[in-house]
């Protein structure tokens, strides 16, 4: 590592005007509805917004029939996607770890459809 510089990779929302919300406003409402708004505030990339929703699923707060929905919706897989993307993020793969973003994003699509 050099003396006095750094190599910074992030990964970055770009949701464009009005964020999240209007991107995956079912998604969204899910979260709010389960006391995530702080999550919401925070515009989290759908990268992180994985790990919000692991934290929901694993609330004792919330009741298990509404953690059903993300069941349904193939959570599992958006987090395998996840995981990869992370693998891929720490190894410094950066076109492995484009094409799993890639997949993310479709996957969360998906959820988007798929949530009541």
């Amino acid at each position: 590592m050099s003396r006095w510089m750094q190599i910074d990779i992030r990964l970055l929302p770009v949701y464009g005007p009005g964020g999240l919300r209007k991107v995956f406003p079912k998604i969204a409402a899910f979260l709010k509805e389960r006391g995530y708004q702080r999550s919401l505030e925070q515009e989290p990339s759908l990268y992180h917004l994985v790990e919000v929703l692991e934290r929901v699923r694993k609330d004792p707060n919330v009741p298990s029939p509404e953690k059903g929905d993300l069941e349904a919706a193939g959570f599992d897989r958006l987090v395998a996607v996840r995981d990869e993307a992370r693998l891929h993020l720490l190894a410094r793969r950066l076109n492995e770890l484009d094409r799993s973003l890639y997949v993310l994003e479709d996957l969360f699509q998906d959820l988007e459809r798929d949530l009541n």
